[in-house]
C-alpha cells in the first residue's frame, strides 16, 4: 500500500503539486497523466523514495518496485554482470549465480589439488544454497519474463555494460516484474518494447494483484490496463474513475460544467455591480444596500470556479538548411561487434539528399548502432563510412546522452549556439522550457529532455537529421508538432522508430532492413515490422 497526504512537490521555484492526497491499494490500477513538464516523473520519483516532498508525507507498506525512464547504469565495480544476473538480483539470488560463475572460473584456472578441492566444495555449497532458495525455478521464471519483454537467450548472457540503453531498460523492466512487489510504479514502461511485448505487458498489468501506478503515453495500455486516472495539471491532482478514454470524456464534461458555473457567476457579478453603481450617491438607504451587495460580490469572487486554461503548444521548426551534395552519407562493408556479440556485417548503404530514410529491424539488429556510427559517436570495426562534403549532421540520441544532468537547460543551448540570450530563451519558450532555463537538466522529465535535445538539434541547423526514437516520452501534442516540423524540413532525415503511427504519417521514401542491410522502397506492409522493432 502507498498513502500520500497533503503532498507538495517543487522543482526549483516552481510548485509542481500542492496539497495532494491519494491512496494506492492492492488491486488499484491507476494511470498518472498530464502534459510534458507537469511533474509526473518528479511525482513518481518522490513516491518511490528517490526524491523528497517539500511538504506532506508518504506512507509505504509492503514491497515496492520502481521502473524509471532512465536506463540502468552498470556498476563499474562489476562490468561483467550479465542481464540474467541483474534480473535475478531482484529476489536476492542474482549474487549466488555470480559467485557460482566466479567459482567455476577459478576451478578452470586452479593448478593444484587443494585449490581444486576448495573450489569444488564451495561450488557445491553455493548450489545447495541456490536450491533451497528455489533458484533454478526462479531462473526459469526470470527467463520467461525476459523473453516476454523482448530479451532473447543470447542477450541474457550479455554483460549489461555492453548493452544499448533500450536493451538495459528492457532488462530493468524484467527485473521489476520478476521482483514480485506489492506496489508497481512504472514510468513509461512500453518505450523500447515491440508490439508483442506491449500486448504481453498489458495482459500482465491487467491481472496484477498489487497496486499499480503507471505513467505512459501509450493510449492502448491506459485503456486496457487501468481503472482510474490521476490527472496532474497546474499543481492539482484530480481523480477520474474509468480508463483513459472515459477520462477524456469526463474531463471535457467537467470542464463544460465549470464553464457554465463560471458564466453564471460572472453574470451575477455583472448584475450586482451594475446595481451598485446605480445606488451609489443616492439615498443613505440605497448606499447601505450597495454596501451589502459589494460584500456579496467579494464573496462570489472569492469562490469563483477555476477554468482550466488551454495550455500553450509546443512549436518545433527545423530551419531550412544549406543543401548537401547529392549523397550526404554512404557506407560500404560495415561491420560491428561487441566482444563475441556480432551486431552486423557487410552493411552497404547509400542515402540520397532530401530523402526520408528509415532504418528498421527487430530488437538487437543494430539500428541504433548504425545510426551512432553515422553520427560519429560510435566506431565501426570493418568497412568505410563516407560523410559527403557540405554535410552537417544533427544527431538525436534516444538515451539523451548529449544531456549533462549537472548543467542547466540554458547552458545546454548556449554551448551549441552563439545566438543572443533573448533568441535562445525564445527558442526554449517554443519547446515549453522557458520557465526551466535555470533548472538542472537532471531534474527534467523524459519528455522535457527530449524537447531539450531536439532544441539543440534545431540550433545546429543541420542538413541531415539522425533521429533515434524521437517520439519516446513525447505527449501526443508534442509528437504532432515534431511530425509537422519534419514534413516541412527540406533536408535529409535518417530515422529509427518503432512508432508505427508516426512512421506511417511521416511516409519514408526508403527503408534499410537490419541486420541484412537490405534497402527497399517503403510501403505500408513494412509497418508490421516497424511495430516489432
Amino acid at each position: 500500500m502507498l498513502i500520500a497526504r497533503d503532498l507538495r512537490i517543487e522543482a526549483g521555484v516552481r510548485v509542481l503539486l500542492d496539497e495532494a492526497s491519494f491512496t494506492l491499494q492492492a488491486g488499484d490500477k491507476v494511470g498518472l497523466v498530464g502534459r510534458n513538464g507537469a511533474g509526473k516523473t518528479t511525482l513518481m520519483r518522490t513516491l518511490a523514495g528517490t526524491g523528497a516532498p517539500a511538504a506532506g508525507s508518504i506512507v509505504r507498506s509492503g514491497s515496492h518496485g520502481y521502473f524509471s525512464q532512465e536506463a540502468h547504469i552498470p556498476d563499474p565495480r562489476n562490468p561483467h554482470l550479465t542481464a540474467i544476473e541483474r534480473i535475478l538480483q531482484a529476489r536476492g539470488i542474482g549474487d549466488l549465480f555470480v559467485r557460482m560463475e566466479e567459482t567455476r572460473r577459478s576451478l578452470e584456472t586452479a593448478t593444484d589439488t587443494d585449490a581444486v578441492d576448495r573450489a569444488v566444495r564451495r561450488l557445491a555449497r553455493l548450489q545447495d544454497h541456490l536450491e533451497t532458495q528455489g533458484g533454478y525455478a526462479a531462473e526459469a521464471e526470470a527467463k520467461k519474463i525476459a523473453a516476454a519483454v523482448g530479451i532473447g537467450n543470447d542477450d541474457l548472457r550479455q554483460p549489461i555494460a555492453t548493452m544499448s540503453g533500450g536493451q538495459r531498460r528492457r532488462v530493468e523492466l524484467a527485473r521489476i516484474l520478476f521482483s514480485e512487489t506489492d506496489v508497481l510504479l512504472l514510468d513509461e514502461p512500453t518505450n523500447h518494447l515491440d508490439l508483442d511485448a506491449k500486448a504481453w505487458l498489458m495482459d500482465y498489468l491487467s491481472s496484477y494483484k498489487g497496486g499499480l501506478l503507471v505513467v505512459s503515453h501509450d493510449l492502448p495500455l491506459l485503456d486496457q490496463s487501468i481503472t482510474t486516472v490521476l490527472a496532474l495539471d497546474h499543481g492539482r491532482l484530480d481523480a477520474y474513475k474509468g480508463n483513459y478514454t472515459h477520462f477524456l470524456d469526463e474531463r471535457e464534461r467537467r470542464r463544460e460544467q465549470r464553464e457554465r458555473e463560471r458564466r453564471q457567476q460572472d453574470q451575477k457579478i455583472a448584475q450586482l455591480e451594475y446595481t451598485i453603481n446605480r445606488f451609489r450617491g443616492t439615498t443613505e438607504k440605497m448606499a447601505k444596500k450597495a454596501k451589502a451587495m459589494e460584500t456579496r460580490v467579494d464573496r462570489i469572487k472569492r469562490d469563483l470556479v477555476e477554468i482550466d486554461t488551454r495550455g500553450r503548444e509546443t512549436r518545433i521548426d527545423f530551419p531550412q538548411p544549406e543543401p548537401s551534395y547529392r549523397i550526404p552519407i554512404e557506407a560500404s562493408g560495415l561491420g560491428k561487434a561487441y566482444g563475441d556479440n556480432v551486431v552486423f556485417v557487410d552493411v552497404d548503404v547509400t542515402i540520397d539528399r532530401g530523402e526520408t530514410f528509415l532504418i528498421m529491424g527487430l530488437n538487437g539488429a543494430g539500428k541504433t548502432t548504425l545510426l551512432r556510427i553515422f553520427a560519429g559517436v560510435e566506431t565501426h570495426d570493418l568497412g568505410v563510412v563516407r560523410i559527403g562534403e557540405r554535410t552537417s549532421l544533427g544527431y538525436y540520441a534516444q538515451e539523451h546522452e548529449q544531456i549533462d544532468s549537472t548543467k542547466t537547460v540554458f547552458e545546454h543551448v548556449r554551448e551549441v549556439s552563439d545566438l543572443p540570450d533573448v533568441a535562445l530563451r525564445g527558442l526554449l519558450g517554443r519547446f515549453l522550457l522557458a520557465d526551466k532555463v535555470d533548472q538542472e537538466a537532471g531534474t527534467l522529465s523524459g519528455g522535457e529532455k527530449t524537447k531539450l535535445a531536439l532544441a539543440r538539434v534545431v540550433l545546429a541547423r543541420p542538413n541531415v537529421l539522425l533521429l533515434d526514437e524521437p517520439t519516446n516520452n513525447l505527449d501526443p501534442q508534442s509528437k504532432e508538432a515534431l511530425l509537422e516540423a519534419l514534413h516541412e524540413y527540406e533536408g535529409t532525415i535518417v530515422l529509427v522508430s518503432h512508432d508505427t503511427d508516426f512512421v506511417a504519417r511521416l511516409q519514408p521514401d526508403r527503408a534499410l532492413i537490419m541486420p541484412e542491410a537490405e534497402a527497399r522502397y517503403f510501403d505500408e506492409e513494412m509497418l508490421e515490422l516497424v511495430s516489432l522493432a
